[in-house]
């Protein structure tokens, strides 16, 4: 099968386009022919190597985690899919494996696409969708009434976590710039706030939760900002997250915490709801090619996209 793969760390052009191996199928495994997969920065991020000594090298590396296709084959002790069925979900297996014509993933990470999806559409949800979700239910505990502030709204993860904050009927502060204007008016946060024009940290307000999406702030440049036993919450660790936790105990309850997304399926059952009611969409900025990849990361790079970034195979 043709497949987008590195053979050594490095820049965008180290993605290289070649046949590999179809991916083995373990028993409680889906293997789908994927239509489209997206660009998360983790995917960059491995690629340059930031994650070398955590997950290691052994090359050849396809990457890519958000995954959309056709069912053509399924484990022995699968039930819930069968040859045929359109699905989508984040992959579980290291580096993802999504740059390709096949993917394999666990049959728990997967669910039905919706039908008014295409699978662009259903491609940019997975990974930033369920990053968002998890770090306003999980880790921020997130209730109707709530002021949330969501710093880098106009971003993938961020611009679903916009959305979600007004599913939990809670009161969203959209933080971007204004280049990125008319999606965050299409989005209707109760306040927007055009960081080339406001420092958010000068605000009076308290918020309940602060999601640092765009990771240009920490707990302590933030923590004037949170109410009593408010939640800061990053999925981008800084290096010093350690002496922040310990700062945080002498904060009144407030507290940092750290996100690793989980890959599962019935999370994205529940989003499926939300988009039949039309109360959840992804933004689509640009679509590459497979071929196109390497473009496709540089673009990412660039940190100006606007929604998700979607690579369209086969």
């Amino acid at each position: 099968m043709k497949a987008a793969v590195i053979n050594e760390f490095g820049g965008p052009e180290k993605l290289q386009i070649v046949e590999v191996p179809n991916p083995v199928l373990s028993d409680k495994d889906v293997k789908i022919k994927m239509k489209a997969s997206s660009i998360n920065p983790v995917d960059w991020k491995i690629r340059k190597g930031f994650h070398k000594y955590t997950l290691g090298s052994n090359f050849p590396i396809i990457l890519g985690f958000d995954a959309a296709g056709e069912v053509v084959d399924t484990g022995k002790d699968v039930k819930k899919f069968k040859k045929g069925d359109l699905v989508y979900g984040r992959l579980d297996k290291k580096f993802g494996k999504a740059y390709a014509e096949y993917a394999v993933g666990a049959e728990s990470v997967f669910a039905l696409k919706p039908e008014k999806l295409s699978f662009e559409e259903a491609a940019a949800i997975p990974l930033a969708a369920q990053t968002a979700l998890q770090a306003l239910r999980d880790k921020g505990k997130i209730q109707k009434g709530h002021k949330v502030l969501i710093n880098g709204a106009a971003s993938g993860v961020g611009h679903f976590a916009v959305q979600l904050v007004q599913l939990f009927k809670a009161d969203c502060y959209a933080v971007s710039s204004f280049r990125h204007k008319k999606l965050i008016d299409e989005l209707k946060p109760d306040v927007f706030i055009d960081y080339t024009k406001e420092n958010f940290k000068n605000r009076s307000e308290k918020f309940d939760i602060i999601f640092d999406v765009a990771g240009t702030e920490t707990f302590l440049t933030c923590k004037h900002l949170l109410a009593r036993g408010g939640i800061y919450i990053t999925s981008l660790p800084k290096p010093k997250l350690i002496y922040h936790k310990l700062v945080s105990l002498f904060t009144a309850g407030k507290k940092v915490k750290t996100l690793l997304m989980k890959p599962r399926g019935y999370e994205l059952d529940q989003i499926n709801q939300w988009i039949s009611e039309n109360k959840f969409r992804a933004h689509i900025d640009k679509v590459f090619p497979l071929e196109k990849i390497a473009d496709a990361h540089t673009y990412s790079q660039e940190g100006h996209a606007e929604g998700k970034i979607i690579i369209k195979i086969g």
